[in-house]
């Protein structure tokens, strides 16, 4: 059944894959960027998103929103008040467009959140939507506090919520740590991951554009939350291993006492760079293909090489 959805964040890393699946499967999709405005194209400039922002006039019409925009994490944040900053964009921004929505008709409001509210690190149990949250990041904490928000406003309303907090998403021109994960293998220097066998769960672009597709058309999706992850879960050591393959090339991995590189990160203050490379973060996301009897398209280990081999091509 065809739907009128506003995507936000449309022209993002996800936002861009999703519009392309939205509009192929037969929906009449809008979207709102900061980049480029089309409005003939059904492509709005609201510059950064703010609780000030009035969006009745997008949402006219509109089914379904798909809300991807936020403030990203920031490598070197010069925000006064990170929190705060996360929280006006992620949090108030997010309730006002969710207000806007509800008193415009909107039947389903879909909130993309992420992992990082249920936690940096697991230790032999993977987390599931009854895990408690314990963000630890301002951007993960900011998400959280958007996701109670939603459910206690809307709630019980007209307006189905459906949350889905996706582990992180590798695909081609994938940014953050997937990003300098590929610069690093691509210098082909000697990495010290050799015997690393920890467990970090990723997600395939495709598979998250293709259930975020199937949870617009899909009666089960409403009022539920989804955590989104593939089925394998690599090391750091196969990770390395699988984009350097898609390179072309042959990964330097060299072993290094784990305790040493802790203590060395740690004493420069990059401690929680050790738990990502080196620490377990594990998802059982089996809920999101049972419930919707959802079946991922393609497998994490074709699209690191995917997207590895497109990381090349692009820096040649």
């Amino acid at each position: 059944m065809a739907m009128k959805v506003l995507v936000t964040g449309g022209t993002g890393f996800l936002g861009t894959a999703l519009v392309q699946t939205l509009k192929s499967s037969g929906h009449e999709v809008i979207l709102t960027t900061r980049r480029q405005e089309n409005i003939a194209e059904g492509i709005f400039n609201l510059g950064d998103i703010s609780a000030d922002i009035n969006w009745a006039h997008l949402l006219q019409g509109c089914d379904t929103v798909i809300h991807t925009a936020g403030r990203a994490h920031i490598l070197n944040d010069d925000a006064q008040d990170a929190l705060a900053e996360f929280r006006r964009v992620n949090h108030d921004a997010t309730i006002k467009l969710a207000k806007d929505a509800a008193s415009s008709g909107v039947k389903h409001f879909i909130f993309i959140s992420s992992i990082g509210v249920n936690g940096n690190s697991t230790s032999g149990t993977p987390f599931t939507e009854t895990s408690a949250p314990r963000p630890t990041s301002d951007y993960a904490i900011s998400k959280l506090e958007a996701e109670q928000s939603l459910l206690k406003n809307f709630g019980g309303t007209d307006m189905a919520i459906t949350i889905v907090r996706p582990a992180l998403i590798c695909g081609e021109n994938a940014p953050g740590n997937i990003q300098r994960l590929l610069k690093l293998v691509s210098k082909n220097l000697p990495l010290p991951f050799k015997n690393v066998k920890n467990k970090r769960a990723l997600v395939s672009l495709d598979n998250v554009v293709s259930f975020i597709n199937e949870c617009v058309v899909n009666e089960k999706a409403k009022n539920q939350l989804f955590l989104l992850a593939d089925a394998e879960r690599p090391s750091t050591e196969e990770m390395i291993e699988t984009f350097a393959a898609g390179m072309d090339i042959k990964a330097k991995i060299i072993y290094f006492p784990k305790s040493i590189m802790k203590l060395l990160l740690s004493a420069v203050g990059k401690g929680g760079i050790y738990d990502q490379l080196f620490g377990d973060l594990e998802v059982d996301a089996s809920k999101s293909r049972e419930h919707l009897h959802w079946t991922p398209p393609i497998t994490l280990h074709e699209t690191m090489k995917k997207t590895a081999k497109y990381y090349t091509e692009g820096n040649k």
